[in-house]
């Protein structure tokens, strides 16, 4: 099996100083993501210290609700690195909270590498949209929408379960014909959740670390089996891989090129299709300094 997990220790810096940072949680039935700031509280451990969470003024009360923390970083295919932590919330002060860590799964694509696994099930058969379903509901259209499209690399896509368990996750997109696209394996808890419920929920911005802006994106999405449209694949292609700049990380990465074939081979494939309905503007709050237990 080829994978990209990795131990939370690996990708440290996520969780002492994360370039961005995202808070996903179902409320009255409706996946939320909203930016964060977080810090470890003490003993300073990378994985299993409590997480000191502040999200921005006015945001919905987060206290005793199951949340999904994730930090993430890099723009491109082998640069990206993600930590996420599941927990419940507790309330410490305004707008903060203290997760403790749960569930913690964090994962490095330049770390790719094939490790040993025991024999298991084949997972369970997702029905799928059917790929020629026509979209029956207008995407959302404005000048802030049109510019987070063009200057973000990453997305974090927010989904729930029909029970309401909140999941977020970095994903590479590009826009197409009004819609917003992202590829994922068939059986990855996004397809799950999306074929369950639409709703979906996205964050962009952060990915400079000084840029506090951020644009909160709630739609409907579905997901489709197998490879997305040529059109799409080629706006992919050279949006992460064949740009000047990209292309220079590919090469340098070329040892891996072999190893990424395998890894996308060993599962099937399928994408996002997401309709944009509102979106709104809002700030990161600024970083605090982690409080003692």
């Amino acid at each position: 099996m080829i994978t990209r997990d990795v131990e939370a220790s690996a990708v440290a810096d996520l969780a002492l100083s994360p370039a961005r940072a995202a808070l996903a949680v179902t409320i009255d039935d409706e996946i939320l993501v909203l930016p964060a700031s977080v810090n470890l509280d003490a003993p300073v451990d990378p994985a299993w210290s409590p997480r000191v969470v502040q999200v921005p003024e006015g945001c919905p009360d987060l206290a005793d609700r199951n949340v999904v923390v994730v930090a993430d970083d890099g723009p491109q295919w082998f640069r990206l690195r993600s930590l996420t932590v599941r927990g419940m919330a507790k309330a410490i002060g305004d707008h903060t909270y203290r997760v403790m860590p749960q569930r913690i799964v964090a994962w490095d694509y330049g770390a790719l590498r094939q490790v040993a696994t025991s024999p298991v099930a084949p997972p369970r058969q997702t029905p799928f949209t059917a790929a020629g379903r026509t979209d029956e509901v207008p995407a959302f259209r404005s000048p802030e929408l049109a510019a987070a499209l063009q200057t973000s690399r990453v997305m974090i896509v927010a989904s729930r379960s029909l029970k309401g368990t909140p999941f977020a996750v970095p994903l590479w997109f590009v826009a197409h014909g009004g819609r917003i696209y992202t590829t994922t394996s068939a059986s990855s808890w996004t397809v799950r959740n999306v074929v369950a419920t639409s709703q979906v929920a996205l964050l962009f911005g952060g990915e400079g670390r000084d840029d506090p802006g951020r644009l909160l994106v709630r739609g409907y999405a579905r997901a489709v089996r197998g490879a997305p449209p040529a059109a799409v694949t080629a706006r992919m292609a050279w949006r992460y891989y064949l740009r000047p700049e990209f292309a220079a990380v590919e090469l340098r990465h070329a040892r891996l090129w072999a190893l990424r074939l395998r890894y996308y081979l060993q599962s099937r494939a399928a994408y996002i299709v997401i309709t944009p309905k509102t979106t709104t503007g809002c700030r990161a709050p600024q970083p605090q300094r982690a409080t003692s237990s």
